[in-house]
């Protein structure tokens, strides 16, 4: 028999609903985890600009991450500030900026790795290997079946509460 809270996960649901309350607790809880590292947010950004293989600028990380330009922006700005990264302009091409982790990011990126790792086996528990396989293949066709799609532009904030 299902519980009240798993009852909420059918058909009749909108997809963004259910994966939004995901969200809201993975994050919810990552956050929670990794307060003690002095950045409670945009550990995303921060591993994606630790395992860039190239140039880490805003437009690349824009695209990786699909924020808009603005949100790219703000979230660099508060990691700058938080004296995660340094941004500054390529004298290549004046109209890119050039991203990279401080030493203080740089010596908690292995926590951040950690956190994420743990929390990812956390949430997939109970799938084995192959139902994880299958679950982040049905989540890149969910994205590849809606990316073009014509839609409104939704802002998604999560703030600690």
């Amino acid at each position: 028999m299902l519980s009240e809270k798993e009852k909420r996960f059918n058909e009749s649901m909108p997809l963004g609903k259910l994966l939004g309350g995901i969200l809201k607790k993975y994050f919810g809880a990552l956050s929670k985890k990794m307060e003690h590292l002095g950045v409670d947010r945009h550990f995303s950004t921060l591993v994606a600009i630790d395992n860039a293989k190239q140039k880490c600028t805003q437009q690349y990380l824009s695209d990786l991450l699909d924020f808009d330009k603005v949100s790219m922006v703000r979230i660099l700005d508060y990691l700058v500030a938080k004296k995660m990264i340094t941004r500054t302009v390529n004298p290549q091409d004046r109209r890119e900026h050039l991203i990279q982790l401080t030493l203080k990011a740089e010596k908690i990126m292995p926590a951040i790795h950690h956190g994420i790792k743990e929390m990812n086996l956390k949430a997939l528990k109970g799938l084995n290997k192959n139902d994880q396989e299958l679950f982040y293949s049905c989540l890149a066709t969910i994205f590849n079946n809606i990316e073009d799609l014509p839609g409104n532009t939704v802002d998604i904030k999560l703030k600690k509460k």
